[in-house]
């Protein structure tokens, strides 16, 4: 991984401070413990000061999940050892997508959530195997190599399992922004989305999430009712842009006075809209992978609170 997101680094006080926001027993003596019994490895400054990653404190984050289930040290070992054995996402999504085009269903989704179950970052089976996997999915359709039906069975078993490891990654503590997210009125693809959302949640964000193809009168009523720090809005085909239009209107000039959540728009027709839509408190965000998304998203909910 070489995004921005996943690149950041931490002090060693600064990965406590992190780490303790759900795990409040976390301490710099435990965290230097881990590294001792080679758990978690972090790199040096040139003057010896701990550098800890966003890999490094998830790794923590799915130890500390696995001795709450009561797991050993040698059991956890045991764990990340079959995880560092296991192919690389590039080479797993292939063997996921081939059996789900089978229809062998059972052994596909056993793919994931094996993964899953050893310790692959959620960010990873998200970006770098579903993705990839939806992607090659879009592709063949286009080309008519693949049928409808095929089609819709494949996105079928990955909203399940983007529904699944939401569920089993749901943030313990949910002290971050309220985030409402919906694909804008017409606009049907909402898996990209999905998976946004399971992030935010796995890093503590109060989302609320209304799905694809929102009318932009239900949207409203829903901000009324939620008060969310911001509204993450989705459009992937700009033949939607209209829609994305008329819901930031609605949301400049029919909201009543200190409703004024900030406005997020992400898809690849929103990110194509260029300035367009940019005004006061509407953020159009950059290209970018999921993780760099969730990163900049909690960004603008920081912004908001304060």
């Amino acid at each position: 991984m070489t995004e921005a997101g996943l690149s950041q680094i931490y002090s060693i006080g600064e990965a406590v401070a992190e780490l303790q926001r759900i795990y409040p027993d976390v301490t710099h003596s435990s965290l230097r413990f881990l590294e001792r019994d080679g758990f978690v490895e972090p790199e040096r400054t040139p003057g010896g000061h701990r550098q800890y990653r966003r890999k490094d404190i998830d790794r923590v984050r799915m130890i500390k999940d696995w001795q709450a289930e009561r797991l050993t040290l040698e059991e956890i070992r045991e764990r990340i050892q079959r995880l560092e054995s296991m192919p690389e996402p590039e080479n797993l999504w292939p063997r996921f997508l081939d059996l789900a085009l089978k229809g062998q269903f059972q052994q596909a989704a056993a793919i994931i959530l094996g993964a899953d179950e050893v310790g692959m970052p959620l960010v990873t089976i998200f970006q770098d195997v579903l993705t990839p996997a939806l992607i090659e999915v879009g592709r063949r359709w286009a080309t008519n190599d693949l049928k409808v039906g095929e089609e819709h069975e494949v996105t079928e078993l990955c909203r399940d399992l983007i529904s699944e490891l939401t569920m089993r990654h749901m943030g313990r503590v949910v002290e971050g922004p309220i985030v409402l997210v919906a694909a804008v009125e017409t606009e049907m693809h909402d898996l990209g989305l999905r998976m946004v959302c399971g992030l935010l949640r796995q890093r503590g964000a109060h989302v609320h999430f209304l799905g694809s193809n929102v009318p932009t009168p239900f949207l409203l009523e829903s901000v009324l009712l939620r008060r969310p720090d911001m509204v993450l809005l989705s459009v992937t085909l700009e033949e939607h842009r209209p829609s994305l239009e008329r819901a930031i209107e609605a949301l400049r000039r029919e909201l009543p006075g200190g409703v004024s959540p900030v406005v997020v728009i992400g898809g690849q027709g929103g990110v194509n809209a260029g300035d367009a839509f940019t005004g006061p408190e509407t953020n159009v965000m950059e290209p970018g992978g999921l993780s760099t998304a969730v990163d900049e998203i909690l960004r603008y909910g920081t912004r908001a609170d304060q």
